[in-house]
């Protein structure tokens, strides 16, 4: 039997492997023809790698164009989700840096090209601030009634996010609105982190979202106008020659018992420490409890 398997290997040796050649070059042939090479294109979403949780990184480019080369058949068997594109971002600190394009794609293609090939990235640190809750009255109460005081819950509220998001806050405010109201009321009053053109910052978080604010309201008081003094302490070795104060009157309501004992209104103490002959400067107005 080994024999005649041997004889039969060893007949037509030549006609053989000519056979074996031609239907390689066939196969090849047929193959090329059948399954020819071709290009194709892809967009694919952009992904980050090897990053830090304490940083926020962004970028602009989520997509980009992977264009590759491989058999028909390739291009068939598989879809765009099987071609990934990611962003290597270990180790990088607070900065910008166009950081390059890294794809990974199945066997059988060729890569082409990359559009773009690097991408501009933003990486902020997560920061947190305390910027103090400011209340806005809106509209008045029902006539004769006047609010008496304004109580909030908390007087700072903590904005946090990325640096460059906190950084941008300037106010963080909330909206109370007495049209209506006679008597006092409590309200849950949320709170917007806004810029310094007024435009609510994206991309924070405000804690806590909500304030409680207490609205004190009773029936509207006498009024009574009062001049302004100015408590001010000049620099060691001068004297105030004179003082001029926008507007020097101010107009004050509150129980008649209370308003007989007012006959002028005291700013809150200024010294002035430095040696220049005038000073201007903002004065708050410090009313007596009541008024």
């Amino acid at each position: 039997m080994i024999r005649r398997l041997k004889r039969t290997l060893s007949y037509n040796k030549l006609q053989k492997l000519a056979a074996l050649i031609v239907s390689a070059a066939l196969w090849v042939f047929v193959m090329s023809s059948q399954d020819p090479p071709m290009e194709g294109s892809y967009r694919v979403p952009i992904s980050l790698t090897e990053f830090s949780r304490d940083y926020r990184v962004v970028f602009d480019d989520q997509t980009i164009k992977v264009e590759l080369t491989g058999a028909r058949s390739n291009f068939a068997e598989y879809k765009s989700s099987d071609i990934h594109a990611y962003l290597n971002a270990a180790n990088l600190s607070e900065g910008e840096y166009d950081l390059p394009v890294e794809v990974t794609f199945p066997r059988g293609f060729e890569l082409s090209e990359v559009t773009p090939s690097k991408i501009h990235v933003q990486i902020d640190p997560f920061i947190e601030k305390q910027i103090p809750a400011e209340v806005i009255v809106t509209g008045s109460p029902v006539t004769d009634s006047v609010v008496r005081h304004i109580t909030k819950s908390l007087d700072n509220i903590t904005i946090i996010g990325a640096k460059s998001a906190v950084n941008s806050v300037n106010r963080v405010i909330g909206y109370v609105g007495l049209i209506g109201n006679k008597d006092d009321f409590d309200l849950k009053v949320p709170m917007t982190a806004i810029d310094e053109d007024g435009r609510e910052v994206k991309g924070v978080r405000v804690v806590p979202g909500a304030i409680t604010v207490s609205v004190d309201i009773a029936k509207e008081y006498n009024k009574k106008i009062v001049p302004i003094i100015a408590e001010i302490t000049p620099p060691e070795g001068r004297e105030i020659g004179e003082i001029t104060i926008m507007p020097d009157t101010v107009e004050i309501s509150g129980r008649d018992e209370l308003l007989n004992t007012i006959n002028s209104i005291e700013t809150a103490k200024a010294v002035i420490t430095t040696g220049n002959e005038n000073f201007d400067g903002n004065l708050k107005i410090v009313l007596p409890e009541g008024v």
